[in-house]
């Protein structure tokens, strides 16, 4: 199989309303401030170690996911909820100084913004704990206060309470967005939910667990396309990603680069994608070569928004080739 698409399946994603339009992406979504411990090993339960670094960056996955889209298109906007604290101050002028757009973020009076507390093992391993706060507090209002009209891609996330993101991907779609969702942290979907998702990218785990009854994570993903998701992306590490749709499945592999810190890299991947689909209209294989080389990019340094800008990501794929 050539293309994992096909062409009438190519013709009806790049005629889908705001993908040569211009219109911006809009990512709906968590901001967290990630709290990261580097040690040699990441502690077994009860075990103290000494002699880590720590760190502290700019998180969450749907601000993740606004970070990486706009590294590869500007016209990206961030909705989210932070708290009126000093952390939840500092992101938002961290992201203007990204010249992200953060127009749509909310601050809600007394409440903490999100922290994930992140242990990063010698092998660039994680493990990961979240108090989410004000990621919370994002409601079906505000979703329905949303213009949707205004974007060609809406991305989304389980960071955010569940409704809300029904909500969101429900008038996104009807708007004429393309949908995108990370169903992460992973729970079952109501099955109602899957016809408005255009795209949705689980690992090899998470995709078992969107449904009952399923052990073989290929077999999920082609179940998911039967129930009205448009693509299935799994995305399996070291071994690359498998793209599941209507018209088949195509595996792609990885570019080998030695991990330095991998939290953050299944967000950039997302994020780069639905800019690759943006800049290249429609197209998923070139969307996903590009969302591949700029994850395989993005964990070469430390902390969840280290993506590169598109030159750096263009030269990276010039010089390197996928295994």
């Amino acid at each position: 199989m050539k293309s994992v698409v096909s062409k009438s399946a190519k013709r009806k994603t790049s005629t889908k309303a705001g993908v040569k339009s211009g219109k911006g992406i809009l990512v709906v979504g968590s901001m967290n401030v990630d709290m990261v411990v580097k040690t040699a090993r990441i502690p077994k339960p009860g075990e103290t170690l000494l002699g880590g670094v720590f760190n502290q960056f700019h998180g969450g996955k749907g601000a993740n996911q606004a970070f990486s889209a706009s590294m590869l298109c500007r016209e990206t906007f961030m909705c989210a909820g932070v708290g009126d604290d000093s952390l939840g101050r500092d992101y938002l002028e961290y992201f203007k100084k990204q010249k992200i757009n953060i127009s749509l973020v909310r601050k809600f009076k007394g409440a903490h913004t999100g922290v994930a507390v992140i242990m990063v093992g010698g092998k660039g391993e994680n493990s990961i704990s979240v108090a989410p706060g004000a990621n919370m507090m994002l409601t079906p209002e505000h979703m329905k206060a949303l213009d949707f009209s205004k974007f060609s891609f809406a991305v989304f996330q389980l960071e955010t309470p569940s409704d809300t993101v029904m909500e969101g991907l429900k008038r996104a779609k009807e708007a004429g967005c393309s949908t995108a969702l990370t169903p992460a942290p992973a729970r079952l979907l109501p099955s109602e939910i899957l016809p408005f998702i255009d795209y949705i990218v689980p690992n090899e785990h998470e995709v078992l667990l969107l449904q009952k009854g399923y052990k073989d994570f290929e077999k999920a993903a082609k179940n998911l396309v039967k129930k009205g998701v448009g693509h299935v992306i799994v995305t399996l590490g070291s071994k690359g990603c498998m793209v599941v749709d209507s018209s088949g499945q195509k595996r792609y592999g990885v570019y080998n680069v030695k991990p330095v810190d991998t939290v953050g890299a299944g967000d950039c991947f997302t994020g780069s994608l639905a800019a690759g689909l943006k800049l290249y209209g429609g197209d998923i294989e070139k969307a996903v070569m590009l969302a591949t080389a700029a994850a395989s990019l993005s964990v070469t340094r430390m902390g969840a928004q280290s993506a590169r800008p598109l030159a750096d990501v263009k030269k990276f794929m010039a010089a390197n080739k996928i295994s």
